[in-house]
């Protein structure tokens, strides 16, 4: 999944390993406050698709290009709720 830039200052911001399968996503932005947010979730990968995903959501959400990939996660996350309903 893509990681756009920041709205503010065009930077990307850092995902990194935390403890067992969590992912912090950390920005320094120089022109607002600093962000950091931890995603804790059953794997890592996960985890990071929906760091991505929300980062996204805030970022880019005006932004066509990202709608393709907001479409295949949302269609991705709503079939696993589906399965596990029935």
């Amino acid at each position: 999944m893509t990681i756009f830039p920041c709205s503010r200052c065009g930077g990307r911001p850092e995902i990194l390993p935390g403890e067992a399968t969590a992912v912090i996503l950390r920005h320094k932005c120089p022109r607002g406050r600093s962000r950091e947010t931890v995603f804790v979730g059953p794997s890592r990968d996960e985890n990071t698709r929906d760091a991505i995903y929300i980062w996204n959501e805030h970022n880019a959400r005006d932004n066509p290009a990202w709608w393709p990939e907001r479409y295949d996660y949302l269609r991705r996350t709503c079939k696993a709720a589906r399965r596990t309903e029935e």
